[in-house]
C-alpha cells in the first residue's frame, strides 16, 4: 500500500501541478465546450469520443458513411489506445458532452503524470523537494503544449516514469519477474505485471519505445552464466504485452476475415522515418531564444529560422528544456569518462540516453528496423518524452546528493528559481496552447458551426441524411485547398440524428460508393443521392476556388430550384433536397423505386493502382501504374453494364501497349503521347468482377514526385447501365 505520508505528498503535488495547469492554460478564459484544438485531428478526436458517447465505443457509427455505416476496424493502431478511450468513456458517461470531456481529459493528464513521476521518484530515493519540482516540470514540457488536444493520446505520456522505474527494477532486481513459487507474493511482480498491460494499451509509440528500453537492459545484463534465466524473465515481459496487444486486436482480425483485407489502409512507408526522425539540434532550440536582443541573437535566430524551414511541416516537438538539456550533457558525460558512477541508476540511465538517440535518429537504427523488419513505426522523434525524463531524473539525482552535502536554506530557493525559470522555457511563445487563444480563434467558428447543424437538423428532422461535398477520403488524407481532414465530421459533432457521408473508412463499402457518386454529373448524382434517401447536401466551401463553387452551386440551384441556406461565417452552405426528392420518387412505382435503390446501393466501384484524380482548369485525370485494377461488386440480382470512356496518354511518343484483361479476355491498344480513346464495355456479373490494367510503357520521370507514374487517363467517365 501506499504510505499516509506519500498521499499527503500526493495531495500537495497535485494541488500545486492543477495550481499551474489553471494559470498556463488559462483556463478561466475556457469554454468549456470548446476543445483546445477545434481542427483536423482535434476534430477527430471529437469524433471518437462522440462516437463512444452514442455506441459504447470506437468500432462503427451508424451516423456517418452514409448511406452505410462508418467503420473503424481498420484502423489498427487506435486498439492500443484502448486505455485512454476507456478513460474517456467513463469521463463522457459523466460529462455526456464531447468537447468538455476532451478538455476535462486533457486538464487531467497534467496532475497525473505529476503524480506517477513524483511516485516514481519517490521510490529511487529522490527527497520530496525535489521530486515535487522535477515532476512538475516533466508534465509541463513543451511536448505536452505542442501536442496539445489534437494528439491528446501522445499527450498522454503519464506511464513514462512508471516504465522508467520498471527497467530499472530489471536491471538491478534479478528477483523482478522471476518465474518461481514467490512470484506473486512480490508485490513488484504485481505491479509490474499490471503496468505492463497497461502499457500495452496506452498507445503503440509508448510501448514500443519501451520494448526497445528493455531489450537494452537484457542485452546489458546477460552473460553465459545467466542467459536462459534472463531470458525466461524477458519473454515473460513481452508475452504480456504481445498477449494483450493480441486481444485487443481481436475485433481487428474478425472483422478483416469477414470483409476481408482492405487494400487501401494507411501504408508508412521507409522514407517517412528519414522525415518524422528525431534531430538532436531540435533537443536544444528553445522558442525563448527569439527573446534574446543583440547582433550575435539575430544571427543565431535567422540560422535557426532556416533551419526550421528546411524541416517545415515535421513535427518539430522535441525541446527538452534547460534541466533536461544539462542532464543530456551529464549522462553523455557520464558514457564517456572512464570511471563509472557510484549510482547505478545514472550509469543506466545513461546508456539508456544514448540508445535511445541511436535509435532514433535520422538515419538510425529506427530507419533499419523500417528497412528489415516494418515502417508502421515511423515518428521517431517522439522518443524525445522518454529521453527528456531520463535526463530529468538524472539531474534530479544530482539535486538530491548536493542538498544532502549542502546547506538547504541557501540551495532550496535557487533550485526553485531554476525549476520556475525552466517550466517558463518550456512554454511556447509561438504557439496558441492556452483557452484564452482557443477561445478567440475558435469560438466563432464554434457558435456559426452548432448554429448551422442544428438548423439543417430542425429541416430534415430525425430521418434526415445529408451528402457532403466536396468527396474527401477518410482517414489521413491532407487539405483539399482549404478545407482540412475530418472538418467534414462538424456535422456530425453537432447533430443528434442526422446521418452524414463523410466517415466511410476508404477503400470500404461507404466510401467505395460515395467516390463513385460523386464522379457522375451533377444531374446524375442528385438523382441518384435523392432515390438512395439523402435529402439533403452541406458544402464546405473552403475546399474550392471562387469560381469553382459557383459553377457547382448554380448547377445545384437550377436543378433543384431551391436557394441555399448559408452559415452565419459564409464557410458552409446547405441545400433542402426534400422537394427534389419527392418529386423525383414520384415519377416511379413503390416497386420500381425499391428496384432503382437496389441497384444504385448495390454496386461498388474501387480502383487499384490509379492514383486520385487531379484537376488543372477543365482538365481533369489520374495516373496509373504500371499494374491497376479495378473492381466492382455487383450485390444486385442481375447484372449490369460498365462503361468506362476515356482518352489514355504516355509521356513518350513511342507506342507501347495497354492490355486489358476482364474474365480471361485481353484487349491491346497501343498508347503514346498523342493520346488513345478508349471506350469499354464490361458485363459485370453477381460478386466481385475484376478488371485488369497493365502496360509496357516506359515509367514516367516524375522526380521529386515518389509515385509510380506510367499511363495518364484523361476526362475518365464510368458509367452503369441495365
Amino acid at each position: 500500500m501506499i504510505k499516509k505520508k506519500l498521499w499527503q505528498e500526493f495531495i500537495v503535488v497535485g494541488i500545486i501541478t492543477s495550481f499551474l495547469t489553471f494559470i498556463i492554460l488559462q483556463i478561466w478564459n475556457m469554454r468549456f465546450s470548446i476543445p483546445l484544438n477545434y481542427q483536423g485531428d482535434g476534430l477527430y478526436l471529437g469524433y471518437n469520443v462522440k462516437t463512444i458517447q452514442e455506441t459504447g465505443w470506437w468500432f462503427e457509427n451508424s451516423r456517418v458513411g452514409a448511406p452505410f455505416n462508418g467503420t473503424m476496424y481498420d484502423f489498427s493502431s487506435l486498439y492500443f489506445d484502448s486505455l485512454n478511450f476507456f478513460i474517456l468513456k467513463i469521463m463522457v458517461l459523466f460529462i455526456k458532452n464531447w468537447g468538455k470531456t476532451i478538455n476535462t481529459f486533457y486538464i487531467f493528464l497534467f496532475p497525473i503524470t505529476a503524480l506517477t513521476s513524483h511516485y516514481t521518484m519517490r521510490k529511487l530515493n529522490i527527497n520530496f523537494y525535489t521530486s515535487m519540482l522535477s515532476s512538475i516540470y516533466f508534465t509541463f514540457l513543451q511536448y505536452r503544449f505542442l501536442r496539445g488536444t489534437a494528439h491528446m493520446f501522445l499527450s498522454a505520456y503519464y506511464l513514462i516514469p512508471l516504465v522508467s522505474l520498471l527497467i530499472y527494477w530489471l536491471y538491478t532486481d534479478d528477483n523482478v519477474l522471476t518465474i518461481g513459487k514467490d512470484f506473486f507474493h512480490n508485490k513488484k511482480n504485481i505491479f509490474s505485471i499490471v503496468l505492463l498491460i497497461l502499457l500495452s494499451l496506452s498507445g503503440i509509440y509508448y510501448t514500443f519505445f519501451s520494448c526497445f528500453f528493455v531489450i537494452v537492459v537484457f542485452l546489458i545484463k546477460v552473460n553465459r552464466h545467466n542467459i536462459k534465466q534472463l531470458l525466461k524473465k524477458f519473454v515473460l515481459s513481452f508475452s504480456i504485452i504481445g498477449i494483450t496487444m493480441f486481444l485487443a486486436y481481436i475485433p481487428a482480425i474478425l472483422y478483416k476475415l469477414k470483409v476481408g483485407i482492405n487494400e487501401e489502409s494507411p501504408l508508412r512507408y521507409v522514407s517517412e522515418t528519414e522525415f518524422y526522425a528525431l534531430r538532436i539540434s531540435r533537443l536544444f532550440i528553445s522558442q525563448k531564444l527569439f527573446y534574446l536582443k543583440g547582433q550575435y541573437f539575430e544571427k543565431v535566430q535567422k540560422n535557426i529560422l532556416n533551419y526550421l524551414n528546411f524541416l517545415k511541416n515535421s513535427e518539430g516537438m522535441e525541446y527538452l528544456g534547460i534541466i533536461a538539456i544539462i542532464g543530456f550533457f551529464y549522462l553523455l558525460w557520464v558514457l564517456l569518462k572512464r570511471k563509472k558512477e557510484d549510482n547505478e541508476l545514472i550509469n543506466l540511465l545513461a546508456i539508456l540516453n544514448i540508445t535511445g538517440i541511436l535509435l532514433a535518429v535520422a538515419s538510425g537504427f529506427g530507419t533499419m528496423f523500417a528497412i528489415f523488419v516494418s515502417p508502421q513505426i515511423r515518428a521517431y522523434n517522439r522518443i524525445s518524452v522518454f529521453i527528456a525524463y531520463f535526463c530529468i531524473l538524472a539531474i534530479s539525482i544530482k539535486i538530491d546528493n548536493l542538498l544532502k552535502e549542502k546547506n538547504k536554506k541557501t540551495w532550496y530557493p535557487l533550485i526553485l528559481v531554476l525549476f520556475l525559470f525552466s517550466i517558463w522555457d518550456q512554454i511556447p511563445s509561438s504557439s496558441k496552447i492556452t483557452y484564452t487563444d482557443s477561445s478567440q480563434k475558435y469560438k466563432k467558428e464554434f457558435d456559426s458551426d452548432k448554429t448551422f447543424i442544428l438548423k439543417i437538423e430542425k429541416i430534415l428532422g430525425k430521418d434526415g441524411m445529408v451528402f457532403q461535398l466536396p468527396y474527401f477520403k477518410f482517414p489521413e488524407t491532407g487539405n483539399i485547398k482549404d478545407l482540412g481532414d475530418y472538418e467534414l465530421f462538424k456535422g456530425y459533432l453537432f447533430s443528434e440524428n442526422i446521418k452524414w457521408s463523410y466517415g466511410g473508412y476508404k477503400g470500404r463499402e461507404s466510401d467505395l460508393w460515395n467516390r463513385y457518386i460523386v464522379s457522375l454529373p451533377i444531374n446524375e448524382m442528385l438523382e441518384k443521392i435523392s432515390i438512395a434517401g439523402f435529402n439533403g447536401i452541406y458544402i464546405d466551401k473552403k475546399a474550392y476556388t471562387v469560381d469553382e463553387y459557383t459553377k457547382l452551386e448554380n448547377e445545384i440551384k437550377n436543378i433543384i430550384k431551391e436557394e441555399a441556406y448559408v452559415s452565419d461565417d459564409k464557410k458552409l452552405v446547405f441545400f433542402n433536397l426534400m422537394n427534389f426528392s419527392n418529386s423525383l420518387k414520384n415519377k416511379y412505382s413503390e416497386e420500381q423505386l425499391k428496384e432503382e435503390k437496389n441497384r444504385i446501393l448495390k454496386i461498388l466501384i474501387s480502383f487499384n493502382g490509379f492514383y486520385e484524380v487531379e484537376q488543372l482548369e477543365n482538365r481533369k485525370w489520374r495516373w496509373m501504374r504500371k499494374n491497376s485494377v479495378i473492381t466492382v461488386e455487383n450485390k444486385t440480382n442481375g447484372s449490369i453494364n460498365y462503361i468506362l470512356k476515356s482518352t489514355v496518354f504516355s509521356e513518350y511518343p513511342d507506342n507501347s501497349e495497354l492490355i486489358v484483361e476482364f474474365n480471361g479476355k485481353k484487349e491491346k491498344y497501343l498508347i503514346n503521347n498523342k493520346g488513345t480513346e478508349l471506350n469499354l464495355s464490361f458485363n459485370i456479373g453477381r460478386g466481385k468482377n475484376i478488371i485488369k490494367f497493365y502496360t509496357n510503357s516506359k515509367r514516367v520521370n516524375s522526380d521529386p514526385d515518389p509515385r509510380e507514374l506510367y499511363l495518364r487517363f484523361e476526362n475518365m467517365e464510368v458509367k452503369l447501365e441495365k
